[in-house]
């Protein structure tokens, strides 16, 4: 497989917990592709976290990267909001989420009576939040969001829960409104602009793919044209593959592929 850059996804590839702690491996190969002047972004729909946040904290655990290289939702969706005319939203999300929405000038309200609702990786969900939800894009008319599209994710114990995209599409199921909602993760337009963008490779075919996520990412990805490189680190497992497209590559440690791959292409 000939490859000149990477698309690399963070959560179950390169990190494994809120404190982004690198799973084994992850250092390491992340320096290679530095030392050998191989062109990579970090491509992740984490929504918890601003980019500084994410980029300090794998600094600070041994990972050589510049925030530059580090493309998460918060660096497209509030450009995007604004421009859709959103200036108050009921926020399902972290209080880092709100705290950086607030810090762009948008009006975060715990009530129903707003333009939009955007949904992002709550661990605090709850029936109170679905109500003012449901509300507001049933009754006041608010534009739905999410972050991102996953539909399933994983948590630090190793324990699985529905993802950002799953909660948003059980919002637009119950109101009978916004099916089509934008979300401004992987796959999304906007997110994906910035991502090609940043890389600034023309040839499709000689990008991989390095994600956990088999249905969002590898899937998504692979109708670009790029090559797909599936890692067992993460929430899916390789018995999951049985349901997707195939990929082109499957490795237990981001170690392999430097073996497996030839960079000279």
């Amino acid at each position: 497989m000939q490859i000149k850059a990477f698309l690399i996804d963070l959560d179950g590839v390169l990190t494994k917990d809120e404190d982004f702690s690198p799973i084994e491996g992850a250092v390491e190969f992340i320096s290679y592709l530095n030392k050998e002047g191989i062109p990579f972004v970090i491509a992740t729909s984490n929504s918890r976290f601003s980019p500084e946040d994410i980029f300090s904290r794998m600094k600070k655990n041994g990972f050589d990267i510049s925030q530059n290289r580090i493309i998460t939702p918060l660096v497209v969706a509030p450009e995007v909001l604004k421009k859709e005319g959103v200036k108050k939203i009921f926020v399902i999300g972290s209080q880092n989420l709100k705290e950086f929405l607030k810090e762009k000038d948008f009006d975060i309200l715990e009530n129903p009576e707003v333009d939009g609702v955007l949904i992002g990786l709550d661990k605090k969900f709850n029936f109170q939040k679905m109500k003012i939800g449901t509300t507001a894009l049933k009754t006041y008319g608010a534009k739905l969001y999410a972050l991102n599209k996953n539909i399933i994710s994983k948590d630090d114990d190793g324990l699985l829960f529905p993802g950002v995209g799953t909660v948003a599409k059980m919002f637009s199921i119950a109101c009978q409104c916004n099916q089509d909602f934008k979300h401004f993760g992987k796959m999304g337009e906007d997110y994906n602009r910035v991502l090609f963008d940043r890389l600034a490779i023309k040839e499709k075919e000689k990008i991989a793919i390095i994600s956990d996520d088999i249905f969002v990412d590898l899937d998504g990805y692979k109708k670009y044209g790029l090559k797909t490189i599936f890692v067992t680190t993460g929430k899916y497992t390789e018995k999951d593959l049985e349901k997707s497209s195939k990929v082109d590559m499957v490795v237990h440690n981001l170690m392999e592929i430097i073996k497996k791959v030839d960079f000279n292409g």
